[in-house]
């Protein structure tokens, strides 16, 4: 991004005032984050107003400010701003704006749990085509994304937009903005029936992507859920194309078959008509299996060869606490997968731990959020879970983590019950010893990280 504040707002049609060059290569709303040529956005919220920042966003370089209170103007002596009632709007005007003027693949993704390591995968093996703009942590809302396409950049070759979804009409809102030519939903699942209330609901909400899928674009869709998504598969005027990682669908453009878990991660073999290639994943966990595939369908359409693909993903990281596994400095395999958790990702995680190298295996496992009515049901089944699994001790940290812990309980497994982090964490120190296998998960607001730190010391 390379463009003066006076293209941009009259682009847009917004009031200005440009005393100087005013250029703008970057775009921030945390004046903590302005980097020296950024365009400050001063969001007025309910919590705080960005206005009480400009100064400090001035003083760290950014090359204007984009404000709603005129009062503004004679208080910080505003040399170069944008007027605008809004400024979130704001945002997103200037993003839509500068996607227009690009004409890269744009790739959306949602789905209900996967996102993010698919994402991973995707910037791996889109490397190869050259620079690639990827959404950042969790930057997939209606701030996150558009301030993930103000990153582009002139030699920008392809962009992955996350996309996060709390209700209906969301998805539609964000691909109004990228304008995506290329989709994947990475599946249907019970995450967010707090809020929808049904799979059915999520599956609506999903498939907005659908509709938004240009005739000369390919979207990618889970095997898996096909019932769930065939309601709103006319609304799509490109081309679909499945992934199946169950070895149930024979007729997926995309199949896996002979997957093997090992430590040091995973191994399969991928089918893509009459081609077949090997892949390694050095990363832990069956889902990623499905995860990978939906990246290799869409880095296939637009062009990324076998070899490139093949290599990226043998080498290919995901982002913090998913699945990490070290050692500590008393010879315990600790497990931090503490980013989030739903019930699929739970049971993947548990086999990941029975897989590792260990005397014995130790699961600490979390309250899952935003179930809805598949709340008890769902933690009870994780319980099950680890003692077909064969863990040998569990620790049930919080009140819902208490209803994996009842019905391993019940079903022979050892089980600690604790209602916070600390006391989790104290039970622990008090039973593992050298040569354990440690596995700890729980979704985001547990913050269950805070274990992790505790058994690395």
């Amino acid at each position: 991004m390379r463009v003066t504040i006076a293209e941009i707002a009259q682009a847009l049609n917004y009031p200005y005032l440009q005393n100087g060059d005013g250029i703008v290569t970057g775009v921030s709303i945390d004046s903590r984050a302005v980097n020296k040529g950024d365009l400050f956005v001063a969001l007025a919220g309910e919590q705080t107003d960005g206005h009480n920042y400009l100064a400090q966003a001035l003083e760290q370089g950014a090359a204007g400010v984009v404000i709603s209170r005129e009062d503004a103007i004679a208080e910080y002596g505003l040399q170069n701003y944008i007027l605008a009632e809004d400024g979130a709007v704001f945002l997103q005007t200037l993003a839509h704006w500068l996607r227009q003027n690009t004409d890269i693949p744009v790739i959306g993704v949602t789905g209900s749990t996967g996102k993010t390591s698919t994402k991973d995968f995707l910037a791996a093996v889109l490397t190869s085509l050259g620079d690639v703009v990827v959404t950042k942590g969790n930057h997939n809302n209606e701030l996150g994304m558009p301030l993930t396409i103000c990153r582009l950049e002139e030699d920008t070759k392809a962009m992955v937009v996350e996309m996060g979804m709390r209700g209906l009409g969301q998805i539609d809102f964000l691909c109004n903005i990228a304008k995506p030519k290329y989709g994947l939903i990475t599946n249907i699942g019970k995450t967010h029936c707090e809020l929808l209330g049904s799979q059915e609901n999520i599956a609506q909400a999903k498939c907005e992507l659908l509709a938004h899928i240009p005739s000369d674009g390919v979207i990618a869709l889970n095997s898996s859920d096909r019932a769930l998504i065939a309601p709103w598969l006319d609304t799509c005027k490109g081309r679909i194309v499945w992934y199946d990682s169950t070895g149930r669908d024979k007729n997926a453009e995309y199949r896996a078959e002979n997957i093997i878990q090992h430590a040091e991660g995973i191994t399969y073999e991928l089918h893509a008509g009459d081609h077949s290639e090997k892949i390694h994943l050095a990363v832990h966990g069956v889902h990623n299996v499905s995860n990978s595939m939906a990246a290799i369908a869409i880095a296939r359409e637009v062009g990324v060869d076998w070899k490139s693909i093949v290599s990226a993903l043998a080498q290919a990281k995901l982002t913090g606490m998913r699945l990490d596994i070290t050692k500590n400095a008393d010879g315990v395999t600790v497990i931090n997968d503490a980013y989030n958790a739903n019930p699929d990702s739970m049971k993947s995680a548990i086999s990941v731990l029975m897989n590792q190298e260990g005397s014995r295996k130790i699961a600490v496992l979390g309250d899952m959020y935003e179930l809805g009515k598949y709340e008890e049901q769902s933690h009870r089944e994780v319980g099950n879970e680890a003692v077909v699994q064969h863990v040998d001790y569990l620790i049930a940290v919080g009140q819902l983590g208490a209803l994996i812990g009842e019905s391993a309980q019940m079903a022979g497994c050892r089980v600690d019950f604790a209602k916070d982090n600390a006391e989790a964490s104290s039970l622990l120190r008090q039973y593992i010893k050298t040569g354990d296998a440690v596995l700890v998960k729980g979704s985001r607001g547990m913050k269950m990280e805070q274990i992790v730190q505790s058994l690395m010391g």
